[in-house]
């Protein structure tokens, strides 16, 4: 009876058989016309965002949101096109189904912490639309910019190194179809001067997001450059610009820090006369944003902030931690700026007001991601206690934007595991996956 029971109490173990391989169907090019993409993408905008006033309603929902930050898209171009369609063609070009798919996309957030299935699948059959078209010799304004928000999604989601070859592929892109020009000769590519300002529009947005990409390491290489900036950063004050130049401009002096940090650590010779006229760009653009009380601005509040203080703080750090003989006075300052910069940032998102979720941009997470780790770093910053009670509040921080993007969560994370383990060789592997941050 024993031996029964004993026999009886085995757990059974069976071999299951591996998952049958499934074969993916290959598209036959005979069956890849101009009119069978375009009915395919019609159908997938009809099923996944809807028709008529449920298309309007995703179109007004990603207005009101995405493009708040991220404004590459005329909205009354775009309106019209859709109403063109619906009153003379009935169908719409593949080009424009592709952008509203991508649109579509861009406003989904994860959940639990996870893009859904859904969504993912969603984004693999844009991808491959994008190649198909792009197989077939199409090449236009909305094709570009559905192709800039999925590389947008792509950051805001931490999918790499997708993310950095789309960056790079929307500038050749971009460059096939002249957007890169001057102003004046855009309008000799546009004949309408709304399309010129959105293609004007659109290059500023791949010139920000390749900028502005500090994932992957050693992955930043800027090519081009936007042909002119509106004013220095000493005029700032003086004059009103709009919020995508202002970001431009961030994305500008982040990418002349991470140049000058990449020649710093190349060569023993410390320029300290560019990383001091650094500092007065950024610190003059910074005043900026201050409201003239006595509170700082909100982390979460304007991209263009978040990337100049990542400018700031990446550049701080270095020069921090540089052995300039006879300059011990800089390098305390540096270290003064830097502790008042982390703190400033921490206090900011305690007593702002709450920000909309959805309203939130994938430029925001680095610098608050960067604040903590320079936190946990140095013991000089924290004051060699417990930095715990210091990053709390850039800890909920990164976990309110892990609710609208994957990346603050993924970074959550890896800041999380260097305070469990302060074992410098897992710092050293959350920098290569973020970037030498």
């Amino acid at each position: 009876m024993h031996a029964d029971q004993s026999r009886l109490n085995k757990p059974c173990d069976y071999l299951l058989p591996a998952k049958a391989h499934r074969l993916l169907p290959v598209p036959d090019w005979a069956d890849l016309t101009p009119s069978n993409l375009r009915y395919t993408l019609e159908v997938q905008v009809s099923s996944i965002v809807g028709d008529g006033l449920q298309l309007q309603a995703a179109a007004a929902f990603y207005f009101r949101t995405v493009h708040t930050w991220f404004p590459i898209i005329s909205e009354s171009c775009y309106n019209l096109q859709l109403s063109n369609v619906r009153v003379q063609t009935g169908s719409a070009p593949s080009d424009l189904s592709l952008l509203t798919l991508c649109m579509a996309l861009v406003c989904k957030g994860p959940v639990g912490g996870e893009l859904p299935l859904s969504t993912r699948s969603m984004y693999a059959s844009l991808k491959s639309f994008v190649a198909l078209l792009e197989a077939m010799g199409t090449n236009s304004l909305e094709m570009l910019q559905g192709r800039l928000l999925l590389t947008v999604f792509e950051i805001g989601h931490a999918m790499y190194p997708s993310a950095y070859i789309s960056t790079a592929a929307n500038i050749r892109a971009a460059v096939s179809l002249g957007i890169n020009a001057a102003y004046e000769d855009l309008r000799k590519v546009f004949r309408d001067p709304q399309k010129v300002e959105e293609a004007r529009q659109t290059w500023r947005g791949i010139v920000i997001t390749d900028r502005s990409d500090l994932a992957p390491k050693d992955a930043h290489q800027m090519v081009f450059v936007l042909n002119q900036d509106p004013v220095d950063s000493e005029d700032w004050a003086k004059v009103e610009v709009d919020s995508f130049t202002r970001l431009a401009h961030a994305s500008q002096l982040l990418d002349r820090v991470l140049v000058h940090i990449h020649t710093t650590q190349s060569h023993p010779l410390f320029n300290s006369v560019e990383a001091v006229q650094i500092l007065k760009s950024l610190t003059s653009f910074l005043m900026t944003f201050q409201s003239g009380d006595s509170n700082p601005p909100h982390p979460l509040s304007d991209s263009a902030l978040a990337l100049c203080r990542s400018a700031m703080l990446e550049t701080l750090e270095v020069g921090s931690h540089m052995t300039i003989p006879d300059n011990e006075y800089c390098i305390r300052t540096s270290l003064n700026i830097l502790k008042s910069l982390v703190h400033e940032i921490g206090r900011g998102g305690g007593i702002s007001p709450p920000v909309e979720m959805m309203t939130l941009s994938v430029f925001l997470p680095h610098c608050i991601y960067k604040a903590a780790m320079v936190c946990l770093g140095d013991a000089r910053v924290s004051g060699w206690v417990d930095p715990e009670p210091s990053i709390r509040p850039l800890k909920d921080l990164l976990g309110c934007l892990g609710m609208r993007w994957v990346a603050a969560s993924t970074w959550r994370t890896l800041q999380t595991m260097n305070y469990t383990n302060p074992d410098r060789t897992l710092l050293g592997k959350s920098r290569d996956l973020t970037g030498d941050m």
